[in-house]
Formats: structure tokens, sequence, C-alpha cells
């Protein structure tokens, strides 16, 4: 009977190992029905609108490799000729359709167990048009569920468009609209949810 217990609880340590094992080498998806990417305009010195981006892909490796994919062709500014303008001439999706942010998440994060939550501030890439540029982004991480977390901005990520070759495709759009000037600096904000790959 005592080697029966015994060789039952073997098989439970064993089982829980193997989970442990798989919880810890899990790979995540974004969620894009779930999650947000928006960015604020102004023109006119004191006219802000806010925009974003439908269409959003990213993956999370266990090491902590975060990839997220902005398709440049899905933003959406609430005015369909506005659309069509941003995305031929300001951000060129026939040549660059795409943006990409990497950057490699701390353990402790990516480890949360549920109902844990934290504030970190992450050193990331910014790929766009081309050009690739550092950028800081502080987020609050919470984990919602065993198999699911959600990252969100504390604050606002500046982008400058000097710094991805956007000053251009700025210029052309305030002349054609006829504006007095548009900001050259975008704040962003962001909501991403993550759900584990099983």
């Amino acid at each position: 009977m005592k080697l029966i217990k015994h060789a039952k609880l073997l098989k439970l340590a064993a089982l829980s190992g193997l989970l442990l094992c798989a919880n810890a080498s899990a790979d995540w998806q974004l969620l894009n029905k779930d999650s947000q990417l928006n960015f604020i305009s102004t023109k006119n010195v004191n006219v802000s609108e806010i925009h974003h981006f439908s269409q959003l892909n990213g993956s999370l490796t266990s090491a902590g490799q975060l990839t997220v994919d902005i398709d440049l062709s899905s933003v959406e500014t609430g005015i369909d000729i506005r659309n069509t303008r941003m995305r031929d001439k300001l951000f060129m999706v026939d040549n660059f359709p795409k943006a990409t942010l990497t950057a490699s998440l701390p353990k402790e994060m990516v480890n949360f167990t549920k109902g844990q939550s934290g504030t970190f501030t992450i050193p990331a890439k910014l790929t766009l048009l081309g050009q690739e540029n550092d950028v800081q982004v502080a987020v609050q991480v919470t984990k919602t569920d065993h198999n699911r977390f959600v990252a969100t901005s504390v604050k606002p990520v500046l982008i400058s468009a000097g710094d991805y070759g956007l000053q251009s495709g700025i210029d052309w759009l305030q002349n054609v609209a006829k504006l007095s000037n548009i900001s050259p600096t975008v704040p962003v904000t962001f909501n991403l949810t993550f759900i584990e790959l099983m």
C-alpha cells in the first residue's frame, strides 16, 4: 500500500514539474481585437485629434523577446481622405507597410502570476520608414488571468517626425490641407493584451 501511495506521489510530482516547465517556456501572442494603439496629432497650434491603428500583430517569447508589428495601412483618423493621404504620403505604405517595436522584457515580468502587476521602463527599438531609433517605454503590466496579461502605457511615448523621415510627409499634408502647422511630435499610447499559446 505504501509503495502504491509513493508511486502516486512520484507521478504527481513529475506532472507538476512538467506543468511548471511548460509554463516557464510559454510563448505569448498579441490579441488584436483586445488591443489598442492610439496617437495624437496637433494642427493649427491647439487643435488635437486622436487616431489609431486597427491592425496589430505581436509575440513574446519565454525569454522575454517582444515584437509588435503595426500595419501602417490600418491607420484610422475618422476621415477617409485623410486616411488615404496618411497611408500614401506620410507612411508610404507601398514601400514601408509596417512599423516594428522590439524589446527585451525583464524576466520577472514574463513570470508574473495571476493578479500580479508592476510598472517598468523598458528600452526598446522602433523601426519606421526604414529608420530605427531607441525609445523608452513606460508600461504597467498586469497578469489578469493564468494565460493572459495586459500591458498599458503609463505615459505617452513621444515620437519625433524628424527621427523617422516623416517631416516631408507632414509638410505635404500641411500644404494640401492648408493648415498653419502640424506638430512634428506625436504622443503614442497603447493597451496591449497577450494570450499564452497552448
